[in-house]
């Protein structure tokens, strides 16, 4: 079974840990919902929120990758 995005997110931003306010930044959403949806606070973050984060990632992800 594969990951969901959610949990791709999640595991994006452990790995991003210290840079949350580029991502904040480069998303626009807030440094401090990016704290509570990598912590778990926020239970069931908004479906764009995922979206914007994961996007991100995946762009980021692509150009390293490139």
């Amino acid at each position: 079974m594969s990951e969901s995005i959610h949990e791709y997110v999640l595991e994006q931003l452990q790995l991003s840990k210290g840079r949350w306010t580029q991502v904040a930044e480069a998303t626009e959403i807030s440094k401090r919902t990016i704290e509570k949806i990598a912590s778990g606070e926020s239970k069931n973050p908004g479906v764009r929120s995922i979206e914007k984060l994961s996007n991100y990632f995946r762009n980021r992800n692509n150009k390293v990758a490139a």
